[in-house]
């Protein structure tokens, strides 16, 4: 397996070589010996995350927003395509770098407990035990969340018959070691737990650097495995805990619209229990160069903005843009059934009409452009937003062309545009991603060297996790829950009865009246809450709801989307690792 390269580059411990006189030396033989060297170690870690496989470029935008359907895309050429129809190829090198990272940060994790392990046994003294432990449950919250990302991709079904990862806890000497076969599902979730509840106390009384994985962390994410492997009873207390005790609570409507861009300000609020922090990085080229500390992912979905100089052809009465955009790659955009789903009705806008009101000896703004959308749609999109009609979170997550608008990179007020490539597709709304990309500014500034942050665990979803735990015991509880977060969505205060209240858990949304999360409060709430953040493709799993789920979305720019049974919740081990690395390993499904 690839990780394989990083087990030879991995430096010895320090307990083998006791004679060592000079403790501040670095050297393959003896490392690490001081705390400041397990903190290097540590360090790397954490970096696990921040590869090109992850969260630097390719886990949303070429993975989860395609395999959930946030995302349409009409790049349709690369191995993408097939991940559209969750049919994902077996030599795909979106696929195949994800998986070959998140090994990579399982690795670290380990060299870093390794490390850990050896200076405690050979150097520590006694007053720099307490903390390495804390040094040690830092690198066991990386390690299990590093087979949290891998499990979900790669395993063959949440249910004990199933294929999860190799459980891999050291890091590997020998050739055997190297060659690990697949555990069972069942097995592979037991070792994330356990090492989950091994890393709690260990965080217990360090929660001030959020930046760190803190016991909250941990908790967090361990309430989500305990879902994930089907042992909600044993999440129940934990998430009682975490809602009594951790201090967290839901932020303000005017915090939580804002906390998912690059505003440094809304950064680590009081409802975020872990996000994978990013930072500006001007001295990294994109994410094309290994570890960074920012993003390049809202490169592909970042915002086009239209040109205010644009070109314009045809007659006045079959006219459209042919826009020059100055930013923004615009590739992946919003599936339009997503719009839908949050309760937006209307079409797409149509062709542009001329503005009579054109004023051509003034500069051009978006109050003074030649070729408009026809005004009363313009209005009746204002009216659907300012009376609440669709449900506020889309404009949290979801930038309409046309309406929204942003600064160019010129510092000119510009609408959102829709890619070049849709100007021949009139039908498909294309609504620009907002989470996570930089509204005041482009792809030369900000998206293309992104520092917004990655919610991992936060208590929206804590409560809903609550309320899905306990809707059969107390279903009234549970639907206050639900309400919460659904109250404050709508700007109402969060612990108070609202006129937007839920009245039963099988009472109306806002989504299509044929979709399966119309009377389904929960299950649309999870959706809406968390939409774009890369939660729903576990709900989807875990509720074995992918059928349902393609019915409704129907089809891609990929075509038809056809339900291929259990394999379509699973991605493939790639055929290189098979192959070139490890031959032991099974592969998924038909694959």
């Amino acid at each position: 397996m690839s990780y394989i390269l990083i087990a030879i580059l991995s430096l010895s411990g320090c307990s083998d070589f006791l004679e060592v006189t000079d403790k501040g030396s670095v050297s393959p033989q003896v490392f690490p010996t001081t705390l400041e060297q397990v903190e290097l170690m540590l360090n790397s870690s954490y970096a696990g995350s921040h590869t090109q496989g992850l969260y630097t470029f390719y886990w949303f935008l070429l993975g989860m927003y395609l395999y959930d359907n946030t995302s349409n895309t009409d790049n349709t050429y690369d191995s993408r395509a097939n991940q559209m129809s969750n049919n994902t190829d077996t030599n795909s090198e979106y696929n195949t770098k994800t998986y070959s990272d998140v090994f990579r940060w399982i690795e670290l994790s380990n060299a870093a407990l390794d490390g850990i392990e050896s200076c405690r046994e050979g150097y520590a003294i006694e007053s720099e035990k307490g903390e390495l432990d804390f040094m040690k449950g830092q690198a066991l919250f990386n390690r299990a969340l590093a087979y949290w990302h891998g499990q979900i991709y790669f395993e063959i079904e949440s249910k004990q018959g199933g294929l999860g990862l190799p459980i891999i806890k050291h890091v590997p000497t020998t050739l055997e070691e190297m060659m690990p076969q697949r555990a069972t599902t069942k097995d592979a979730w037991d070792f994330v737990i356990e090492t989950l509840k091994e890393a709690i106390p260990l965080l217990a009384g360090h929660n001030s650097d959020r930046t760190r994985a803190t016991e909250w962390a941990a908790k967090g994410l361990l309430a989500k495995c305990y879902m994930q492997a089907r042992r909600p009873d044993e999440a129940k207390p934990i998430l009682e805990d975490i809602i009594n005790n951790s201090g967290r609570e839901l932020v303000p409507y005017s915090i939580y619209a804002n906390m998912f861009y690059a505003d440094e300000a809304n950064e680590f609020s009081d409802e975020s229990l872990y996000e994978i922090d990013m930072t500006i990085n001007n001295k990294q080229n994109g994410p094309w160069g290994g570890y960074t500390t920012d993003s390049g992912m809202p490169m592909v979905f970042a915002p086009w903005p239209l040109d205010l100089n644009f070109k314009d052809v045809g007659s006045s009465t079959d006219f459209d843009i042919i826009t020059n955009s100055t930013g923004g790659w615009g590739n992946n955009y919003v599936h339009d059934k997503n719009i839908r789903r949050f309760g937006f009705y209307l079409p797409a806008p149509g062709k542009r009409i001329k503005n009579v009101n054109y004023d051509a000896s003034q500069p051009r703004s978006i109050n003074n452009l030649p070729y408009i959308i026809d005004p009363q749609y313009y209005q009746k999109s204002l009216d659907i937003r300012n009376n609440k009609e669709a449900d506020p979170r889309l404009y949290i997550g979801a930038g309409q062309p046309y309406v929204d608008t942003f600064k160019d990179s010129n510092g000119n007020i510009t609408f959102y545009d829709r890619s070049p490539g849709m100007n021949n597709q009139p039908a498909i709304m294309a609504w620009n991603h907002k989470k996570f990309t930089n509204r005041e500014g482009v792809e030369s500034q900000l998206n293309f060297s992104s520092p917004a942050n990655y919610p991992i665990v936060r208590m929206a979803d804590i409560y809903l996790l609550y309320a899905e735990v306990i809707k059969d015991a107390d279903p009234a509880l549970a639907l206050e829950y639900i309400n919460k977060v659904h109250r404050r969505a709508y700007d109402y205060p969060v612990n108070a009865p609202s006129p937007v209240d839920y009245q039963s858990l099988s009472d109306r949304t806002k989504t299509e009246a044929d979709d399966h999360l119309a009377n389904d409060p929960l299950k649309y709430e999870r959706w809406a809450e968390l939409f774009a953040e890369g939660q729903w493709w576990f709900d989807i799993r875990r509720w074995e709801i992918g059928e349902n789920e393609m019915k409704y979305f129907k089809d891609n720019r990929n075509g038809t989307l056809i339900w291929r049974g259990i394999d379509c919740y699973v991605q493939p081990i790639p055929k290189t690792e098979i192959e070139r690395y490890n031959g032991n390993l099974q592969q998924s499904g038909d694959y």
